[in-house]
């Protein structure tokens, strides 16, 4: 591409003789390649070839030396200072293809936006549809699993999908859950409810490929990070979603009102995405990467399994551990929420370590702040934990995601992040219920040293993650 990311040690020089009268010097210039570079350079190579015998007999002085190394620090420091806040050095016509990227990328950004504002929104709205349906706990419990069987299907068909239409599948996946998200808060049955909740996993298993894969396309064309800011969009909508809702379930909206307006903005965010054009890629003989996909995969498993964890039993723990009110219960998941979005959005702004180093800091905040949560006496230690572990799990999915389309390599990211989007929602499910189990047996605070155990697992398998297929 034309940008160029990070290269001092192999950036372009380029000998342009000094025009300054009396000195006859030649200056090296450090440069990043760009889309000028080759085909309007500010001298012509006729011109260097003139150049080229007063250059090699002149002698160079000691102070224009000592000018030409300043000049070549100052433009390896500007190369690095043009890096955005996605990470990319570019040279300044480098930096109009860099906007062009991130232009291209903000139909995306609502995509993930609006995904997490639905569930944020369904969190909000659960327990009125739990009551005009009259539905248990565990018959509740039965319709969010249809959600989830019905999900599996529909990601392994759209990372297919994904590798034969490439961004054309984002609006059609938004087009589909905007329909299908309009419906469970009209339920008044729990056939009703089931059937409803059938639909909205299979537009959220297809949403959910189809947006990972195109960030990862965007990240192998363009040479840019764009999965943490992305994935902070999700986080944020989450937050925004709940805090909403609530807001509006307490001025007495109807949950079919609330979730009705969601699916109006994912329906309006599928008719922005029409606007992304790239095409699929072309298929590479490659050799099949079963083993690494499934290490992502499984460590994604792990991830996602604390994750859950921590989110489905933090208000809990607060309420009947620490005997904290609805109020301040209320605050952990929403910390914890609030914590992943922050923790993206300063990673998206960092130059990225590489991705063991990424891990082993997710692994070992979360271990450190589920440790402070689960040995605490008082509900803003708790909080407090729940906060460190909320940055540090925050960095597992848009990394594991970004490792994914990489090993997937061109013509086949779709299908390798649908193997691991599998593999890692396995992970999301059985949380809860696992430590639902583990606190029966013990208490609710065994159950977070058994998420902090899970957390340091994920530090564990840090080295083993491999970046590229090679």
């Amino acid at each position: 591409m034309p940008s160029c990311s990070a290269i001092p040690a192999t950036s372009t020089r380029s000998t342009i003789p000094s025009l300054r009268a009396g000195t006859g010097s030649s200056r090296t210039y450090r440069a990043c390649r760009s889309p000028w570079s080759e085909r309007s350079s500010p001298v012509s190579e006729s011109s260097r070839r003139s150049f080229a015998p007063r250059s090699a007999t002149s002698r160079r002085s000691p102070a224009s030396a000592r000018y030409a190394r300043a000049r070549s620090a100052r433009g390896s420091a500007a190369c690095r200072s043009t890096t955005s806040s996605i990470g990319i050095c570019s040279s300044s016509p480098g930096s109009f293809e860099c906007g062009r990227t991130l232009k291209h990328a903000r139909p995306l950004v609502a995509a993930f936006a609006v995904f997490g504002l639905y569930w944020g929104s369904w969190a909000a709205c659960l327990p009125a549809i739990q009551r005009q349906t009259s539905a248990s706990d565990a018959q509740l419990g039965l319709a969010l699993l249809c959600v989830a069987v019905a999900s599996l299907p529909a990601m392994l068909a759209a990372g297919r999908l994904a590798d034969l239409f490439g961004a054309r599948l984002v609006p059609v996946a938004l087009t589909a859950f905007g329909i299908a998200v309009a419906f469970p808060g009209r339920a008044h049955s729990l056939p009703a409810l089931y059937v409803s909740l059938a639909f909205v996993g299979v537009g959220t298993g297809a949403l959910d490929v189809a947006i990972n894969a195109q960030a990862a396309t965007i990240e192998a064309r363009h040479g840019v990070r764009v999965m943490d800011g992305l994935h902070a969009g999700f986080s944020i909508g989450v937050l925004c979603g709940g805090v909403g809702a609530g807001l509006l379930r307490g001025a007495g909206a109807h949950p079919s009102w609330i979730l009705g307006g969601v699916a109006v903005l994912v329906l309006l965010t599928a008719l922005f995405n029409l606007a992304l054009s790239t095409p699929p890629e072309p298929a590479q003989r490659r050799a099949r990467l079963a083993r690494p996909l499934l290490v992502v995969g499984g460590v994604l498993a792990v991830a996602f399994l604390v994750e859950s964890g921590l989110e489905g039993w933090s208000a809990l723990f607060l309420e009947r551990t620490l005997d904290s009110g609805p109020a301040i219960s209320g605050l952990g998941p929403g910390l914890f929420a609030a914590a992943m979005a922050s923790g993206r959005l300063l990673s998206q702004r960092v130059e990225g370590p590489p991705v063991a180093t990424r891990m082993l800091f997710a692994g070992v905040a979360a271990a450190a702040g589920l440790i402070v949560s689960a040995t605490a006496q008082h509900s803003l230690v708790a909080l407090a934990g729940f906060v460190i572990a909320g940055g540090g799990l925050a960095l597992s999915a848009p990394t594991l995601f970004g490792v994914a389309g990489r090993l997937g390599g061109a013509g086949g990211r779709g299908s390798a992040l649908s193997t691991v989007a599998i593999l890692g929602y396995l992970g999301f499910l059985v949380g809860p219920p696992l430590i639902g189990a583990v606190s029966s047996a013990s208490s609710l605070r065994g159950g977070f040293l058994f998420l902090c155990s899970m957390a340091v697992v994920l530090a564990l398998c840090a080295p083993f993650l491999r970046e590229s297929p090679g």
